[in-house]
């Protein structure tokens, strides 16, 4: 059974929003899920016409549930999550929002900080959202049904949650999952299966591996965890080793794990990601956690 049962595809009326819709299609029939569209605007308009004006097909009209708000895209969007309650939102990594910004002469201080590749709406969305974000990324090619799933894996705790929303979703669509480690090693030419190093200096990466995906897959079921394949180390530069990856396998997906700041200096491996990639990318939050405790009245006397 699905974990996946309510799904959540923002639409602002633009084409590059509208390119994630067959797949949020395809995903609701194979997981036998909800659909529900949303559109913000300031007037609402009857439900046949909104829908045309958003790009669905006739012939869909009727596998979804149209909302359309009177308010911001992103204060809609993560309404819509908490009342909807949505388990995965679905959206363009861009979309009107950011011609809109564009136009509107943002300060160069803003721009830097933005990647060029996300919208303001996407962006709230990904930096807020406490459910999974599917990113098509302006470079997206739609190719369904899908068949695997990469996944990122770093040691970190959010490459953990990453590990286990994929396994979750792998189960129903039935999709094998590889999980990636991009790391140091003696030598950065190809990926590695797990266990296969025999350089006493490297002795503790398939292990490392094997915690990672304890870690990740302890909360799932065993049919889930079945569909968790392989797990490779590739040395070098982790966005380059996870689009080759991508391309080499035909990765349907890629998961990852981020902390939810696109700061300056932040998510550097995301913003690449989001410029290069074709495939979607499953974004799972996870802020960081601070290991300083502020102590405080009698706590700091004792």
């Amino acid at each position: 059974m699905s974990r996946f049962k309510s799904l959540l595809l923002p639409l602002d009326g633009s084409a590059e929003s509208a390119k994630g819709i067959g797949c949020a299609l395809w995903l609701a029939q194979m997981l036998d899920a909800t659909l529900h569209v949303l559109h913000a605007g300031e007037h609402a308009l009857p439900r046949e016409q909104a829908l045309q004006r958003l790009c669905v097909p006739d012939a869909q009209h009727h596998r979804l549930v149209l909302h359309q708000m009177p308010t911001d895209a992103q204060a809609a969007i993560l309404e819509a999550i908490a009342l909807l309650k949505v388990d995965m939102v679905i959206m363009s990594a861009l979309g009107e929002s950011i011609s809109q910004q564009q136009a509107q002469g943002q300060a160069q201080e803003q721009k830097q900080e933005q990647p060029r590749s996300l919208g303001r709406v996407a962006l709230g969305v990904a930096e807020h959202s406490p459910v999974p974000v599917l990113l098509f990324p302006s470079r997206y090619r739609e190719v369904l049904p899908w068949r695997s799933i990469l996944v990122a894996a770093s040691g970190e705790a959010a490459a953990d949650h990453a590990l286990e929303a994929a396994a979750q979703l792998a189960a129903p669509l039935q999709l094998k999952v590889t999980v990636l480690h991009a790391g140091d090693g003696p030598d950065g030419s190809a990926a590695a299966p797990l266990g296969t190093y025999a350089d006493a200096v490297h002795h503790e990466y398939p292990h490392r591996l094997r915690q990672m995906l304890d870690r990740g897959l302890g909360s799932c079921t065993d049919e889930e965890a079945r569909h968790v394949e392989s797990a490779l180390l590739h040395c070098g530069d982790p966005a380059m080793v996870l689009l080759q990856q991508v391309e080499l396998a035909g990765s349907s997906m890629l998961a990852l794990g981020w902390h939810g700041a696109f700061g300056a200096g932040r998510a550097l491996v995301l913003k690449r990601l989001l410029e290069q990639a074709s495939c979607p990318l499953l974004l799972i939050r996870q802020a960081e956690q601070s290991s300083v405790h502020l102590k405080v009245g009698v706590e700091l006397e004792s």
